[in-house]
């Protein structure tokens, strides 16, 4: 295979660190590992565990299928052993909260909007986009990744906003000193928007940073509604105490999910993009080769291809089931091609579609932020189908004339 393109490469010190933790990092003590997390857990927050079956077992099972991933580096299995650590302690801190305070629970989330699609079809440009209307708020990273408050509990150990931002700054730091490319893929910053896939315990970005096709396989087939409760559950922690506004969120992984995502938000509208799936998928492969590359100790681009070929197309069709069994309110369409030639106005013609006024604050707010170039580095990010062993007629294939469902949406609608 010939010399990955410099985006997908992770830093050069990866390699003579990984060289260096190699006696210490392979698979010895990985069946301890997940009991020491739970310890490392209730240590951090200083809150004791309460009984929280299944969701322990279910976590286990990604923490076991990350362990067994044959191709970890050291620093790849610190890294998820890390990630474990935080989805642990923020459930912790959350059974703790819902129990001290009650009132959490009873926190209306009205009408949110979710942005899904296809990976790579402008999600993220069109979520901070829509995230500028005065009547929305869309969560902004380092809420995401600590968004339960203190709950008063003796014993607890608080953490501060100060200590929040700090840790967000930290671990996006970290994450573009590792793969230098990343932010030229998907930009982050602590203080933007980002998608709401850090608070469910689970979904197939699991897939991306090592290969888990056991854990695939089970996600595939296991009910999701669980997670989006817990995803409401957060969404009420971070909205207690504070004033009612419309949830504006977004993330490609729920495309899988909509009929969980439906039954626990039945008011959600879904706002779908749409783009050149050939295009979509080729970035797509491109940035889980570099997740995989930050990870493990190499990836194999046309694997790759394969595997997020038949995973993406499967989700398309189970969107297009799901879209067909629900009401024409409950979704709303943004072209890709609109977003991009005409933002403003393809901003304005949601928010309306979504029943609210495009006053002039929201306006302006929303045209400031098409003036910004979120990229670390513009013009940074090429791909190419080719390299992920796909043609483009196969992909085309994969998902049809209609990967959204738009058009039989709108075949409906006439008759």
């Amino acid at each position: 295979m010939d010399r990955p393109p410099a985006h997908v490469r992770p830093a050069w010190w990866l390699k003579p660190v990984n060289a260096l933790l190699s006696p210490f990092g392979g698979r010895s003590g990985a069946a301890e590992s997940f009991d020491a997390a739970l310890r490392a857990a209730s240590t951090r927050s200083g809150l004791p565990w309460p009984s929280d079956e299944p969701f322990l077992s279910e976590l286990r099972f990604l923490h076991d299928s990350w362990e067994a991933a044959p191709d970890l580096t050291p620093v790849g299995r610190f890294s998820l052993r890390t990630e474990i650590g935080r989805r642990l302690e923020r459930r912790l801190r959350m059974l703790h909260l819902l129990d001290a305070r009650p009132e959490v629970a009873a926190g209306a989330v009205d009408r949110p909007v979710f942005i899904t699609g296809l990976p790579r079809t402008g999600t993220t440009f069109g979520h901070g986009l829509l995230a500028r209307h005065t009547a929305g708020r869309a969560p902004l990273l380092w809420e995401l990744l600590n968004p339960v408050p203190d709950t008063g509990r003796p014993g607890e150990r608080t953490v501060s906003r100060r200590e929040r931002l700090a840790a967000a700054r930290t671990q996006v730091r970290g994450m573009h000193a590792a793969g230098p490319g990343l932010g030229t893929i998907h930009p982050m910053h602590p203080m933007e928007p980002e998608e709401c896939i850090f608070l469910l315990p689970h979904g197939l970005n699991a897939h991306i940073l090592a290969h888990v096709p056991g854990y695939r396989e089970w996600l595939e087939r296991r009910d999701a509604t669980p997670d989006y409760v817990y995803l409401k559950q957060q969404l009420q922690a971070l909205q207690w105490g504070r004033p009612a506004r419309r949830w504006v969120l977004k993330s490609p992984w729920h495309l899988s999910n909509l009929d969980a995502l439906l039954s626990v938000f039945p008011d959600a509208v879904v706002v779908l993009t749409d783009r050149d799936p050939v295009r979509a998928i080729a970035s797509w492969a491109s940035m889980t080769e570099a997740g995989r590359r930050l990870h493990c100790h190499g990836a194999d681009p046309h694997r790759i291809g394969r595997e997020w070929l038949d995973i993406w197309a499967g989700a398309a069709e189970r969107a297009r089931g799901v879209r067909a069994g629900h009401s024409p309110g409950s979704f709303l369409d943004l072209p890709y091609g609109e977003l991009t030639s005409d933002p403003l106005g393809a901003a304005e013609r949601v928010w309306r579609g979504l029943g609210e006024e495009f006053d002039p604050d929201s306006r302006d707010r929303t045209l400031a932020y098409t003036r910004r170039d979120r990229r670390a580095h513009p013009g940074g990010h090429t791909y190419d189908p080719a390299r992920y062993g796909l043609t483009e007629r196969e992909v085309r294939a994969a998902f049809g004339p209609d990967p959204t469902g738009a058009a039989a949406a709108r075949a409906r609608d006439r008759t």
